[in-house]
């Protein structure tokens, strides 16, 4: 730990300017003795704090305190399940199983100067290792409320900023997923209003890992930006909440790729609509809308991409040309349990369910139990593209027993078109979350 307190130290040296003492600032306090503390319990997982209360002198000549707080977390996703149909690759009829993810973290808060809030996480998705969420955050007394710098999502489409153990669904819809860049190395600017009620966020970045879930496309250079509307909600958890929101991203043809695709909404079976590599740049545009009257809520989205085609089609002596993909979907859950999703007005996004009377070993509470369901559609065929298109339905419960274990069920059903495995599929799957 002692390790990952000087690497936060010279992170924030190198990146902020340093403060300044007046002439006239007391002298340090006597030196106290260095402490560790640490608490290991399932219902906080592991937590950790370091206190320094020596009188340091450090390079840029100030003396002060240091405290590094925060909490070790793991989370773990188990997947099974049925697939079948004309449209499911033949390896992939039948039983299927997988670990979805897992996810090891730590998370907290720097205190020296400057308070700086941090976040590592790597994540096992497929037998691959990914740096999935890392960066550092501050909040600057002027211009913006939060100013992070890292590998992180990008700001761009409702769905995709909700974390993955806050939905109610196993996956994000197709389009979403075809659409939306994945983690990337950037920095993001955000702040919000409250008279009008706003929420925004801008973000440049960077390439990033090549992942199962997301665009797919390798431009070295995307701006993205998100910016929301609450006509009313967003000040109490319970109020009433009508959201609406627009979402801009792009990335210029400087000399990388694009490429979308989509599984059918189960990580249990491989991409079925595919563009396959575009030499060129794309514009993604997105609006969403949320509603949410007490434990029920309807959301939708409807995002489209336009490719500034540059060269061939999958590498066939075909002109790209300047084909506009685009898909959307609407969505509708209801807490039948009769909890209200808490929505968080920095990240424009719902929180994950707190169920009203948790159910645990010993105790008498039964969990919270929603159902949803979703309708969605893509289209990637377009010109000289024929990147196929996706209809697909999408039911399932989830059952948050407490902040440590859910159970999702999930039925999809969807049609192919334009591939050459077109046809139905269907798709039955089942999966346990775990996380402390």
């Amino acid at each position: 730990m002692m390790h990952l307190h000087a690497v936060l130290l010279a992170l924030c040296a190198g990146l902020l300017p340093a403060a300044s003492h007046g002439e006239d600032a007391a002298s340090p306090a006597p030196p106290e003795q260095s402490h560790f503390l640490f608490d290991l319990g399932w219902d906080r997982g592991l937590t950790y704090r370091y206190e320094s209360h020596l009188a340091e002198v450090d390079p840029t000549g100030l003396i002060g305190d240091t405290v590094l707080s925060g909490r070790v977390g793991a989370s773990l996703y188990l997947d099974g399940g049925w697939a079948d149909g004309g449209a499911v690759q033949d390896d992939a009829d039948g039983w299927l199983g997988a670990v979805r993810r897992a996810r090891f973290y730590t998370s907290g808060r720097l205190e020296r100067w400057l308070t700086t809030d941090y976040k590592f996480e790597f994540a096992v998705e497929r037998s691959h290792v990914y740096l999935n969420d890392f960066y550092l955050r501050w909040a600057p007394s002027r211009f913006v409320d939060s100013l992070r710098i890292g590998y992180f999502d990008s700001p761009v489409a409702f769905q995709n900023i909700v974390a993955s153990n806050s939905r109610v669904l196993m996956e994000t819809a197709a389009p979403v997923s075809a659409f939306v860049p994945g983690f990337r190395l950037g920095v993001e600017a955000s702040g919000v209003a409250n008279d009008p009620s706003l929420t925004w966020l801008l973000h440049l970045a960077s390439v990033g890992q090549s992942q199962d879930f997301g665009d797919a496309s390798d431009q070295p250079l995307r701006i993205g930006g998100r910016l929301v509307w609450r006509p009313w909600g967003g000040g109490s958890p319970d109020a009433d909440l009508l959201h609406l929101g627009i979402s801009l991203g792009y990335s210029p043809p400087t000399g990388g790729s694009v490429r979308f695709r989509a599984r059918p909404e189960s990580f249990l079976v491989d991409e079925v609509v595919d563009t396959g590599d575009l030499d060129g740049g794309s514009t993604l545009l997105g609006v969403e809308g949320v509603w949410r009257r007490g434990s029920f809520a309807v959301q939708s989205e409807l995002l489209a991409t336009f490719v500034d085609g540059r060269g061939d089609v999958g590498g066939k002596d075909r002109a790209v040309g300047d084909p506009i993909f685009y898909g959307g979907y609407v969505q509708a859950n209801v807490a039948l349990t009769g909890e209200t999703r808490t929505y968080d007005v920095r990240s424009a996004a719902f929180d994950r369910l707190v169920p009203a009377s948790p159910f645990g070993w010993g105790k008498p509470g039964s969990g919270a139990l929603e159902l949803a369901g979703r309708l969605s559609w893509l289209d990637l065929a377009d010109g000289a593209v024929d990147g196929g298109r996706l209809l697909s339905f999408s039911l399932g419960p989830a059952w948050t027993w407490n902040q440590n274990v859910r159970v999702l069920g999930g039925w999809v059903v969807g049609h192919v078109s334009g591939r050459p495995q077109s046809g139905f599929l269907e798709v039955f799957q089942l999966r346990l979350e775990l996380s402390f």
